[in-house]
């Protein structure tokens, strides 16, 4: 897939992370393309289709994205000439209206570019026509009004009048074109509310297009491009064949080249419009349909889930009840063993009392037997009965309480 990091004639750059461009993209860069490379935050160097300046030597530009170590970032710009418009509006000394439209042209160069990166330090990612034209307002405006307000209406829109106040505002703005990477290269005054109006209508026009990343999109792209390049220059020259003071050989010329662009056939911008309307429609009405599919299966799947949970309840209650009942039973011959194996003990206790009772009336004989007898193997042989009763008792009283299981 080629990667387009510029999706609308209006951006002039556009400051993007490595994680945001895709890994399996292609990146190139277009003749008046140039992109600044920043390691850990900081310029590393500045890379164009022509010139690659980047430590550590990489080789080919492709191989910048998709490195964890250093973690890089970068500033696409692409150089121009932009035109930034600048409407300005006063009343003059004497009292006529002051409304006219300054159009700076402007450039970035592959030296300059580096210091773009003054506006994603102020929170602008993508930097548009707009931006700067916000940026430079304050001074083209200052800057203006204090070389028109002492001129009556037909002075203001005289060629020299009109090239001493772009001349004043170059040189206002030097500093701070300067300071953001840009370069002035011409400007132009166009003199009238209503052609004022049209130019600012037709950037926001262009603002507001989103190009997608597709081959299809690429040619609408480049047309766009061509368009914005010949509407500019079309603009330039209304506005210069407007002053008082042309000479006739300048008007001719310039007549002459505003036929050829006018022949050269129009890109229908209204109906690229419409165009895209229609496709962000359909896209959004897909959109729909698939939140809509999404939900729907989640809904069938929860249908789903109740209706198995309710298929599974009545064997799950017979396996309950079957085990319910194994324990019951379990239970019942667990107390049934140990009733018997009371009852055990207790008949053997009782018959141990009584051997041990009857043993113990032998042991009396016996030991009256060996007390008492004249006789010595008499008394002998009572000993011994005696000594192998009593072994016999103990034997007796350790097997009784044995366990059977």
């Amino acid at each position: 897939m080629h990667f387009r990091w510029r999706t609308n004639p209006t951006v002039i750059a556009q400051y993007m992370n490595d994680a945001d461009v895709p890994r399996q993209a292609e990146v190139t860069l277009k003749p008046n393309e140039v992109c600044v490379v920043l390691e850990n935050g900081k310029i590393v160097g500045s890379v164009s289709q022509q010139h690659l300046q980047v430590n550590p030597e990489i080789g080919l530009f492709s191989k910048l994205f998709g490195k964890t170590n250093p973690v890089r970032s970068f500033m696409f710009a692409f150089t121009g000439p932009h035109s930034i418009l600048v409407q300005v509006r006063g009343i003059s000394e004497g009292g006529d209206e002051i409304n006219c439209l300054i159009t700076l042209k402007l450039e970035v160069t592959r030296e300059t570019a580096t210091r773009l990166i003054t506006f994603p330090a102020k929170g602008i990612m993508t930097v548009q026509a707009k931006d700067i034209a916000d940026l430079l307002t304050p001074v083209v405006n200052s800057t203006a009004l204090q070389h028109l307000r002492g001129l009556d209406a037909d002075l203001m829109r005289t060629v020299q009048v009109n090239d001493d106040v772009m001349y004043a505002v170059k040189t206002a703005l030097r500093g701070t074109l300067d300071e953001h990477g840009l370069t002035y290269r011409s400007g132009f005054i166009t003199w009238g509310k209503t052609a004022a109006e049209q130019q600012l209508q037709h950037q926001h026009d262009l603002e507001r297009i989103k190009i997608e990343q597709n081959a299809e999109s690429s040619k609408k792209l480049i047309e766009l491009e061509n368009f914005v390049a010949n509407e500019q220059r079309k603009h330039e020259l209304s506005a210069q064949l407007s002053y008082s003071g042309v000479l006739a050989k300048e008007k001719a010329e310039m007549q002459l080249e505003m036929d050829r662009l006018l022949a050269a056939g129009q890109f229908d911008l209204q109906k690229f419009k419409q165009e895209q309307e229609i496709k962000d429609h359909q896209g959004d009405a897909e959109r729909t349909k698939m939140l809509k599919d999404a939900e729907l299966a989640v809904e069938v799947a929860k249908l789903e889930a109740e209706r198995q949970k309710h298929l599974a309840s009545p064997a799950q209650e017979a396996k309950a009840e079957k085990m319910n009942k194994a324990m019951e039973m379990f239970e019942q011959v667990q107390a049934r063993k140990q009733d018997r194996m009371q009852l055990k003990n207790e008949q053997e206790q009782q018959r141990l009392e009584q051997h041990s009772k009857a043993s113990q009336s032998t042991i009396d004989v016996l030991e009256k037997i060996a007390a008492n007898s004249d006789d010595p193997q008499v008394q002998m042989e009572a000993l011994k009965q005696l000594a192998e009763l009593r072994k016999a008792d103990v034997a007796g009283q350790k097997d009784a309480y044995k366990n059977d299981d």
